[in-house]
Order: structure tokens, then sequence, then C-alpha cells
């Protein structure tokens, strides 16, 4: 037993939703077969693959393969931690590899019996393309604006851990309700906040690490990005505007309603002005102080541009209830 009452080492369900991953899938369960801990189970649930991921699967006598119909991966990690074994289910993503000391450093952040949930940091893969590490540390430095990535050195307290890295009580998540199968992404804020309102405490531990690979051009981090903004808004048309991020797209109308008034008066020198130093001498300043590349600086803007255009189209989507 350990100081909080609770057995020492509890035994573990690592949940991993699995849809067309065969470039990764394999690395992501040979990392977790790899774990130093002494007991835990590993679930994969093939979400309906259509590529070579189900033979894969079958390859690997020591993992439990579970079937759906492509229902996303919230579904997924429902049917998952509804089939599992342990008192804490950990979760992981397809595209991610884990380091060896992944579970214990996750139990490291359940520092009182208040503590539902523990996350970690993500790295770079050591095979990672160029493109993808330059979307990992632009996301990194980021942070998304919403806690998604941290920079903390320390054991801290958090509002959101995502699923690619986390490790929760079972009984919380079932308290919880679970995630909500109409919601992907953003299930994962969606069952902190649930979790948080609860009265349940979230902590980070950024020696709990995951190497999770990125997009590998700018069409798919731009899809990304869209993902993303359609799930904030769906989560703002669900509880209202509780994140710091739901108020960007208020920021942008802002600073474009700003922009209209010089023209309206005439003063056309003065919106072109603006808009370059709004737009681009002002970010691109401020990516050249923080990576000291002109090519870092450069290729961050790039990944702004896109960031700001195809996360607020999906932000005023979900507001506005389309389907992702």
């Amino acid at each position: 037993m350990d100081n909080n009452g609770k057995f020492k080492d509890p035994f573990v369900s690592i949940v991993i939703p699995a849809y067309n991953c065969e470039k990764t899938i394999g690395k992501c369960l040979d990392s977790l077969l790899k774990l130093d801990y002494p007991q835990y189970e590993i679930l994969v649930v093939d979400d309906g693959s259509l590529d070579r991921t189900p033979d894969i699967l079958k390859s690997y006598n020591n993992i439990t393969i579970l079937r759906t119909e492509n229902k996303g991966p919230s579904h997924a990690r429902n049917l998952a931690v509804q089939k599992a074994k342990g008192d804490y289910i950990a979760f992981t993503d397809s595209d991610c590899i884990v380091d060896p000391n992944w579970l214990q450093e996750l139990f490291k952040g359940f520092v009182s019996d208040k503590v539902a949930g523990v996350g970690g940091d993500q790295q770079s893969p050591d095979d990672e393309t160029p493109f993808g590490k330059d979307v990992q540390d632009f996301m990194k430095m980021a942070g998304i604006a919403g806690d998604y990535m941290k920079h903390h050195e320390t054991v801290v307290n958090t509002t959101h851990n995502p699923t690619c890295n986390v490790l929760y009580e079972k009984s919380v998540l079932l308290e919880a309700g679970l995630f909500d199968e109409k919601l992907w992404p953003g299930e994962d804020v969606d069952i902190d906040l649930k979790i948080k309102r609860k009265g349940w405490l979230l902590y980070y531990n950024p020696r709990a690490v995951v190497r999770h690979y990125r997009p590998q051009n700018p069409g798919s981090f731009s899809r990304m990005m869209e993902r993303y903004g359609w799930a904030q808004g769906y989560l703002v048309r669900k509880y209202g505007s509780f994140r710091l991020i739901h108020l960007e797209p208020l920021v942008i109308l802002f600073l474009l309603a700003a922009l209209i008034l010089p023209i309206i008066f005439r003063q056309i020198p003065v919106a072109i002005a603006l808009v370059c130093f709004l737009f681009f001498l002002l970010p691109f300043a401020i990516f050249l102080m923080k990576t000291g590349s002109m090519k870092k600086a450069l290729s961050y803007y790039r990944f702004s541009l896109l960031l700001l255009w195809f996360w607020n189209i999906g932000m005023f989507k979900g507001l506005a209830g389309k389907k992702r």
C-alpha cells in the first residue's frame, strides 16, 4: 500500500483506438510491450480500418483486439473502458511511442486522493520527418493556446491532458459519463471538464513522455486545425465559453473591424500599415525572437496563418452546428 492507502503498482488497462494506422501501430505496440511496469493489459480498438492495420494487430498474441464499424475514437475508448480489467485506464494513440517508464511517471502525479487523472509530455519520435518536427516545435511553442502542450518542468496541477498521454482512475471516468461519442477531437477536453466539475483534480508530469508523429504536409496540418476548431465550436454550444481560446474569434473580428475604420475614413495607407504590422511584422518578430532562426520563423509564420484560417473556419462550423 502507498501513503494514500492504495495498492502499489495497480493493474492498468492501456487503451488505443486504431484506424488506418498501418505505418505506426506496430511501433506503438512494440513500445507498450517494453514498458517497465509489472502488470497491465493492452486493448486496441480497430475502428473499421481499411488498410493493413487488422493484419498487423493479428500478429500480436499478447494484446486484446476489439472491433467497431468506424464509429470514432470516443466510441472506441468507451467500448474499451467498459471491457477493461484495470482500476486505472491509460490512453495513448496509435501514432504514439511511449517511453519505458511512462506508466511509472504518470502514477507519480497522483499526489492525493483528489487526483483523478495525470498526463504527460509529447515529443517527436527519432524517425519523425523534418516537417513533422517543425509541426511539433510550433505546437509546443504555441501550446495550441488551450493547454494541449505545456512547458512545465515539474509535476503541476492542470485543467486538461490530451488522450494521447493520460492515465485516469476508471471509477472517475464512469462517474463522469465517459467520452461524448458525438465529439472528436475535443472529447478529451470534454471529459476533463466533466471530471473537474465533479471536484476532482488533474495533474501533469513532464517526465511521462510519449513521442507523437505529426501531420506530414500543410494539407494534413490544415485539416487537423479545422477539426480542432470545429471541436471548440461544438464545446461552446454545449457548455458556453469556458476557455480563453474560445474568445479568439472575437479578437480576430475586433481586429478586422479596427482595420475597416481607416478604410471608411479613406486612410488607405494607415489600413495597409496596420495589416502589415498585425498580420506579418508582429507575429514574424515574435517567432524570430523565440527561435533565433530566420528559417524557423518563416516556417512558424506559415503554420500560424494556416492555424488561424482553418481553426476559425472549423470554429464557426462548430458554432453553427454543422457536422465535422
